[in-house]
């Protein structure tokens, strides 16, 4: 049986435009935060001092050339 991470997850991180909660998403090539209200895109790296354990949950099934 094999095993597939998630490719999103809901965090607590408010979304810098609109204050609703941000959702870390990976693709095949990288990871990234995503706001379902207002749809719009942003790296990582901002984030990753902000973490929750939601983020650091998901982070753990992330390959690191992905970050």
């Amino acid at each position: 049986m094999a095993y597939f991470a998630k490719r999103e997850q809901v965090t607590t991180l408010p979304c810098p435009d609109c204050a609703k909660p941000l959702t870390i998403a990976r693709s095949c090539f990288e990871v990234f935060m995503l706001c379902p209200n207002c749809q719009k895109r942003f790296p990582l790296k901002p984030f990753i001092k902000q973490s929750d354990a939601a983020m650091e949950e998901f982070m753990e099934n992330v390959y690191c050339n992905r970050i």
